[in-house]
């Protein structure tokens, strides 16, 4: 079944009003609706209480009665640590209790002029509602995430977690424990002075204990979790399940299983639910009165609007359907909306088709400034001036070029069709549009959905084509920048998206060794750039010490390199061997140049043989010569 937009709901000790708590526009609201309103008398109640902080929230609901005041007050436990005493005749906060502190109260239940409250921190508090002040708190050891509380007399109280615990006002110490449930309790309620009856959350076992035993008298299975529990003392008892179907358990104290066995589980003995007649479709009750052989029960119609009925529950058979059609749209009961309904009208507005959402969702109005602001609209334009500017008796050509300015610019219809019907052809037309403006414009209106098959789409063709990375990489940018909350919420986005993210790994290996041959030619050019300014230092020094080089001085031929294959092919002049021993012989005369030429020179050669014994003993300075024949032997 869909979540019902009931918050919380409770019927009055007679069963005669129903106090509901829904959402507003954020905000809760708090109505009581009287239980005897048929299309004929047309009873209802027109008055509401608005919470005005939309932060501030309902967390139980209680009917009380005052010795003060004759008529029922409403006790409304608050997110904030206060309880308001709503009085739904006068519409009104009429009191408000406060804890002293800013823990959200779980429950709350008056008893005379003496009231009982936990809250979220585990604290228990007691009122006194004479002079609604607060008489007393305290805290129970072992008693921890408090959810219920129940009265049981004045000097004993019950309080519920998982498991339940008898507490001693006196001694304010745990007087006995009783095996709970597995999830939190919801439900703790006296059926009579010696047994008390529990249920939990996502549960559809109700267990009944005994406050002098400890033990277990019964327990009753519904075939769905229990949400609302209502009882006559201890004849019946009539649940609401999470199925919105209503089961009774008549007699739940009798134990009619087998004792052999121990078996104290009880089935209910009615099971009904209720469909509309023309196609059968559920329609779920919100809660449940039962007293003596009567049922009344309450179900919504337009998702706001709360109908009741009531029956004879014991003259119904084991699985009764009762069938409930919806409201004509004549009746009193169809038009309760802020400004009625069009009797004539073909169709009437279904508040339950409306979607609601938080109050401060401004996204429409941000689209339309933005949308404006891209035409190229002033803002600050007054109505009237905006009228007097307009196509009536204004220029009809500049409304045109305005019109088509906001207008163009975007290709979503043409891509969400092209994804849609995997029209390859069409899908490019659109992805060869290079303006990045229109680009943004298209993603951002384009479907989420949609969004994840583009980016498949464009990783296929990056994969295919690398010369398209460029111009695809600003659609993947915009897909990722605009819908990055819908792709970061899919359970399912490595498989969704695996094409683009292998191609994008792959693409994203090859930056670090990119960097690497950048940092690389950034060094060498930077060397080069040194080297070459060094050089122009250098040779600018040397112009202004030297002067202007004249090519052909002596310092060159110093320069000249002997080649001793050129000599010993004879292509070198005799006279340049004087050049080996112009540094040593100085004074020698020509004449010994002759002799050494022609063979006969002795004293050159006796020289030659000194010089060259010197040499070999000369240990340092003996180079290594490969085997062979010298210049000398050669000669």
């Amino acid at each position: 079944m869909a979540e019902s937009p009931v918050v919380l709901s409770r019927y009055d000790a007679n069963g005669q009003f129903l106090a509901c708590v829904t959402v507003a526009l954020d905000k809760h609201r708090v109505s009581v609706e009287p239980t005897n309103a048929t299309k004929s008398s047309g009873l209802m109640n027109e008055n509401f209480l608005y919470l005005e902080d939309s932060k501030l929230r309902v967390t139980c609901l209680e009917w009380i009665n005052i010795s003060s005041n004759d008529s029922q007050i409403v006790a409304l436990g608050l997110s904030s640590g206060e309880i308001w005493l709503y009085a739904p005749a006068a519409n009104q906060i009429v009191y408000k209790l406060s804890t002293g502190g800013v823990h959200a109260v779980r429950d709350f239940k008056c008893q005379g002029e003496v009231a009982w409250c936990c809250d979220q921190s585990d604290t228990v508090y007691r009122f006194n509602m004479a002079d609604f002040t607060l008489h007393s708190k305290f805290k129970i050891e072992g008693c921890e995430n408090l959810q219920k509380l129940c009265v049981v007399d004045a000097n004993h109280i019950l309080l519920a977690s998982h498991s339940v615990s008898l507490i001693s006002i006196k001694t304010r110490e745990v007087v006995k424990t009783f095996p709970g449930h597995i999830s939190a309790v919801t439900n703790l309620v006296m059926l009579n002075a010696a047994s008390f009856l529990t249920s939990a959350t996502s549960d559809r076992f109700l267990n009944i204990y005994d406050l002098t035993t400890g033990g277990t008298k019964s327990v009753l299975v519904s075939q769905a979790d229990v949400l609302q529990v209502s009882h006559n003392e201890d004849s019946v008892v009539a649940v609401v399940t999470e199925d919105g179907s209503i089961e009774i358990f008549p007699d739940p104290l009798v134990n009619t299983s087998n004792k052999r066995r121990k078996v104290v589980s009880k089935q209910s003995a009615h099971h009904l639910k209720i469909v509309r007649p023309e196609n059968e479709k559920r329609v779920a009750a919100i809660n449940v009165f039962v007293k003596a052989d009567t049922l009344n029960y309450a179900w919504l119609e337009n998702a706001t609007i709360p109908y009741f009925d009531q029956l004879q529950w014991s003259q119904l058979s084991a699985s009764q359907t009762i069938q409930k059609a919806r409201p004509a749209a004549t009746s009193k009961h169809a038009h309760r909306s802020l400004h009625g309904e069009d009797v004539a009208a073909a169709r009437s507005y279904v508040e339950g088709n409306a979607t609601v959402t938080s109050g401060d969702n401004f996204k429409h109005v941000e689209e339309a400034i933005a949308e404006l602001e891209r035409s190229g609209a002033d803002l600050n334009v007054s109505l009237a001036d905006r009228l007097a500017s307009s196509s009536i008796g204004g220029d009809h050509s500049e409304s045109k070029r305005s019109k088509k300015r906001a207008t163009t610019g975007t290709l979503t219809v043409v891509l969400s069709q092209a994804l849609q019907s995997h029209d390859h052809s069409l899908l490019e037309t659109v992805l060869n549009n290079r303006d990045e403006k229109v680009i943004k414009g298209t993603i951002g209106r384009l479907q989420p959905p949609l969004a994840v098959l583009l980016l498949e789409r464009l990783a296929e063709r990056i994969a295919r084509q690398t010369n398209r990375q460029g111009p695809l990489n600003v659609w993947v940018k915009w897909c990722l920048i605009i819908h990055g909350g819908y792709l970061a919420r899919m359970p399912n986005l490595m498989s969704s998206l695996a094409s683009l993210h292998s191609t994008l790994r792959k693409r994203a290996e090859i930056l670090p060794r990119l960097q690497a041959l950048e940092t690389r030619l950034e060094f060498s050019l930077n060397q080069l750039d040194a080297y070459r300014a060094a050089n122009a230092i250098s040779s600018e020094e040397t112009y202004l010490r030297d002067g202007p080089r004249n090519f052909g001085d002596e310092d060159d031929e110093e320069e000249v390199e002997y080649n001793e294959e050129l000599d010993d092919a004879g292509l070198i002049e005799d006279g340049e061997l004087d050049y080996d021993d112009s540094d040593e012989n100085s004074d020698d005369s020509d004449d010994d140049n002759n002799e050494y030429q022609n063979g006969h020179g002795s004293k050159v050669k006796s020289k030659l043989d000194s010089e060259e014994h010197d040499f070999h003993d000369d240990t340092e300075m003996n180079p290594d010569v490969e085997e062979g024949y010298s210049d000398v032997e050669v000669e």
